[in-house]
């Protein structure tokens, strides 16, 4: 049988195949552009990307892609779950996003959690808090390339525990080869930081964040829009900096550690190895 990786060219997911590949599970990476396409707006290609699937990672696309948000998706993904479940998955591995249980039903992470915990399927749900490699390949890197290498943020002195994409993936794929029905992760660094810290350690290591620079939200807002950004995931990410300017992503957990039996890689060990 095999395991079908959505979001398989994203920052996670592309370890994850790797991950897998590595201990000999027949994977199929789906993206919209793979050999057998997975595009949520297309329900008539979902059959296909079920073919002979025992298990799944499931990840519902960011917005960092092009800077726009997807609407709808909470509902086309929910449809691809009832799919999945009648053609006979057995285990769904989902990725959403820190705090998500804490989320209003109708909100498109939140939403697919619930389908999914209400499913026959075995499950796991894992929360991941921003990843390191925001900074070097994703909407921080962005915003400082558009202001000479500063991120300018409303998120005042809060800080945040910071996590590699690869320590995600590495506690999904343990996921997929072991049983971790039912059990829920809430995924962080081993350290908390705030951008301020984040900014020098990142330019020492010859990163292209130079400094950061606390901004009041409309003045962020202001400066997103002018870049041509989408309004909607200029909502989402004001959301989002709220979130960290209120300390609800400062806390650091074990659950990284619990499931790899190693700490999670801090900040310095990623700045030497983020090429890879």
């Amino acid at each position: 049988m095999t395991t079908l990786v959505t979001g398989a060219s994203g920052k996670v997911g592309r370890h994850v195949l790797d991950g897998l590949t590595q201990r000999g599970v027949a994977v199929r990476p789906a993206t919209r552009r793979t050999d057998v396409p997975l595009d949520w707006a297309d329900p008539a290609g979902w059959d296909a990307a079920l073919d002979d699937v025992d298990q799944v990672f499931l990840v519902l696309p960011g917005g960092d892609d092009g800077h726009r948000s997807v609407s709808g998706l909470g509902q086309q993904v929910i449809g691809f779950l009832d799919l999945a479940e009648q053609r006979g998955v057995s285990r769904v591995v989902l990725m959403t996003a820190l705090g998500m249980q804490y989320a209003p039903a109708d909100v498109d992470q939140r939403a697919v959690e619930l389908r999914l915990q209400n499913s026959s399927m075995r499950w796991t749900v894992v929360r991941p808090n921003w990843f390191y490699q925001n900074l070097t390949e994703g909407p921080l890197r962005d915003l400082a390339d558009a202001h000479g290498g500063r991120l300018s943020l409303p998120t005042g002195a809060a800080t945040v525990s910071f996590i590699d994409a690869r320590d995600i993936a590495a506690v999904i794929t343990a996921a997929l080869v072991a049983d971790h029905h039912g059990r829920e992760y809430t995924l962080t660094g081993p350290e908390s930081l705030s951008f301020t810290e984040l900014a020098r350690l990142a330019a020492k290591a010859g990163l292209p964040i130079l400094d950061y620079q606390p901004v009041a939200e409309p003045e962020f807002r202001a400066r997103t829009l002018a870049l041509g950004w989408d309004h909607e995931y200029v909502d989402t990410l004001c959301g989002l900096f709220a979130a960290i300017a209120a300390g609800h992503a400062a806390p650091c957990t074990a659950d990284v550690a619990d499931v790899l039996g190693r700490p999670p890689v801090g900040f310095a060990e990623f700045t030497s190895t983020h090429q890879t």
